[in-house]
């Protein structure tokens, strides 16, 4: 067993390393973040998980948008269990209605740049907005670790947070029980991989090493990264950048 377990991890290193090397970094005007709210457990999400989709293609992805498919777990009590859903984004949409950022919590929900969107109920566009200058966000990806640095143009909070998140795409679950029972369930955009971790915050600037999130409970031949940073006590976010790995 020991020795099975020591083959296993060494293994997961090896596919983490093999993850090309580069270095990305966003524009200084702010990158708007994206975040959709979803489950597996929730029978109104399918047709949110759809719209995801098409920006696969979209010529201003990563540029001046990044979707973020953030799966919560508190349906899971109804009879099946999220593969995705993790409490970390639960706990996430829940401070932005503390905080006041959204009116409610629900599944799809939808928060763009940190306040809450109903656009997608009416089929409007994201509200894309590429005007204000908030600084270059760098994330070095080398040998499964990430090195952050953030210039910012203005002053910054006390404590800053840095997120990492693995994208999947093309996934597909057989749900077999729940709201969504028998059906099968697309998802792209969607996390499977996610770390966070506090920062050294120097004036304006911003530095940080977290190691790249391990994603390969999932079998995704496409996968994205993303970077963002907030304050410690608000998911708001200030900068973002991502990438195709």
């Amino acid at each position: 067993m020991k020795i099975f377990a020591t083959l296993l991890a060494s293994s997961l290193l090896l596919m983490t390393s093999q993850i090309q090397a580069k270095t990305i970094t966003s524009p200084a005007q702010q990158v708007n973040l994206v975040e959709v709210y979803s489950s597996q457990g929730c029978s109104s999400c399918p047709p949110a998980e759809r719209w995801l989709s098409q920006f696969k293609t979209d010529e201003r992805l990563f540029s001046q948008f990044i979707p973020i498919n953030l799966h919560v777990d508190y349906w899971d009590y109804i009879g099946w269990k999220d593969p995705y859903a993790l409490r970390e984004f639960t706990k996430r949409q829940q401070n932005y209605k503390r905080l006041g950022h959204t009116r409610n919590i629900a599944t799809p929900g939808f928060v763009v740049n940190g306040k809450g969107w109903n656009g997608w109920f009416y089929k409007r566009p994201i509200p894309i907005d590429s005007s204000n200058v908030v600084g270059e966000l760098s994330a070095k990806i080398n040998d499964g670790n990430i090195e952050v640095s953030f210039d910012a143009e203005q002053k910054l909070p006390p404590l800053v947070q840095a997120h990492v998140a693995i994208l999947g795409f093309d996934q597909v679950t057989k749900v077999t029980r729940g709201e969504n029972r028998g059906r099968h369930l697309p998802h792209d955009f969607v996390v499977i991989g996610y770390d966070q971790v506090s920062t050294q915050v120097n004036g304006k600037q911003v530095t940080a090493k977290l190691a790249l999130p391990s994603s390969d409970k999932f079998n995704s031949d496409q996968k994205a990264v993303v970077v963002w940073l907030s304050d410690r006590f608000d998911p708001k976010p200030i900068q973002v950048v991502g990438d195709w790995l």
